[in-house]
């Protein structure tokens, strides 16, 4: 059964059987009843997707490429929040997500990327993976989220300011040997490292964020050689591991500030296991504002809004908006630990 075959056995056009599907203001209400009646008892249920993509060059579908599992999206609150907002603004223009992570088998990742999609979002990505180098080669529109490359639009906020406001509050505080639980600046990186130690990488949101805080706290004369940098798998586990391996190399370490809420709950748990009251024997910052369990204490964090930022990219990347950077508000929000 096809639009063809629909047309001749009802004395129509093939254009005509082709509104009932995607044009139905063209045709009466009987008319399109009746062909959707006639397909639908012989078991045809509208034309093919693909053979429409092969035709327009749309397949009315971005793609969002982002650095973990599959199941990352839907365990992180503040992805989760993300990918409301994207969806929100696809429902509004008729159009569908492939999902796309980068941590999967070869097989899956070249299945990923070979999906028909109109665009891609890619989520504070490694940009040097050879899924991305493939998505820019395909020379489509593209908005990035919490970084920037050239030519393309992107939705951020000012993450080297937000980083500046943390660690200038825990100077305040009086706060000098510090400790920041991050996740990996290129992929497959772990462990501790000076933070007076040259940083390189391919994810921009975690350079920024780090190279923010070096430059705030060594502007304030703090000795970087003391303070130390562990990069891990962004998890609350993971957040835990880091925190107690920073402990056992500085005792004296009296802050940690975590690239995440995810991290820091981890480290309140380290810490509490540890005897090390919060916050007066170790501080703890987060990033995000997520709702963490009420029997902790109160996180300092950076708070922004995720669903709109995924509301806004999508909706830049829909609408085809080249070269614009939209940039959206954050607060730091100072709670009991800290």
């Amino acid at each position: 059964m096809t639009l063809k075959s629909i047309a001749r056995e009802l004395g129509v056009t093939h254009t005509t059987v082709s509104n009932a599907y995607n044009n139905p203001d063209k045709l009466s209400p009987a008319l399109r009843e009746r062909i959707l009646s006639y397909a639908s008892a012989h078991y045809f249920h509208g034309p093919d997707n693909l053979g429409r993509a092969l035709r327009t060059g749309k397949s009315d579908a971005i793609g969002v490429i982002f650095n973990d599992a599959l199941s990352y999206v839907f365990t992180d609150h503040h992805d989760l929040n993300l990918m409301k907002g994207i969806a929100n603004a696809c429902e509004k223009k008729g159009a569908n997500i492939v999902l796309i992570p980068l941590k999967q088998k070869d097989n899956a990742r070249i299945q990923a990327i070979n999906a028909v999609v109109d665009g891609y979002i890619l989520n504070a990505t490694f940009n040097n993976d050879q899924i991305i180098e493939k998505a820019l080669a395909k020379g489509l529109p593209m908005v990035t989220t919490d970084f920037a490359i050239p030519h393309h639009s992107s939705v951020s906020i000012d993450n080297a300011r937000a980083m500046q406001q943390i660690c200038l509050h825990l100077l305040a505080k009086g706060h000098r040997r510090v400790g920041i639980i991050s996740f990996p600046s290129r992929q497959g990186r772990q462990g501790m490292s000076a933070l007076s130690a040259p940083l390189c990488g391919d994810n921009s949101l975690m350079l920024t964020r780090v190279n923010a805080c070096k430059t705030t706290l060594a502007a304030h004369g703090i000795d970087l050689s003391l303070c130390r940098l562990y990069e891990t798998e962004h998890d609350e586990p993971h957040g835990a591991l880091a925190a107690q391996a920073l402990l056992r190399d500085s005792p004296a370490m009296t802050a940690l500030i975590c690239l995440s809420d995810r991290f820091a709950l981890g480290a309140v748990q380290a810490c509490r296991a540890a005897g090390r009251a919060i916050p007066q024997e170790i501080a703890i910052t987060g990033f995000d504002n997520i709702p963490l369990p009420g029997s902790l204490p109160g996180l300092t964090t950076i708070s922004q809004d995720a669903e709109k930022k995924g509301e806004i990219a999508a909706g830049l990347l829909l609408e085809g908006k080249k070269g614009v950077h939209h940039d959206l508000g954050f607060e730091l929000i100072v709670r009991e630990s800290t």
